[in-house]
């Protein structure tokens, strides 16, 4: 019997993340308190959203690395 995938998405990868004390882990935090976050693979539909959320454009340039860092665990 083949093993049974778990999907991947931006948003369970990230979820790994919470409570670790770099941008990445408030990234994390925000998602995870979001319970709108789109639970998408669109980059450009998560970088969307959010932008409209964001305070600090900081947010943004961390998604963007992030995001990298998502594609290449996959």
């Amino acid at each position: 019997m083949k093993p049974k995938t778990i999907p991947w998405t931006f948003k369970n990868w990230i979820a790994n993340f919470n409570g670790v004390d770099l941008p990445i882990g408030d990234l994390a935090q925000d998602i995870s308190r979001d319970p709108n976050f789109p639970d998408s693979e669109d980059r450009e539909e998560l970088r969307s959203y959010l932008s409209s959320k964001a305070k600090h454009h900081a947010v943004i340039e961390t998604f963007e690395t992030v995001w990298d860092f998502y594609q290449a665990s996959r």
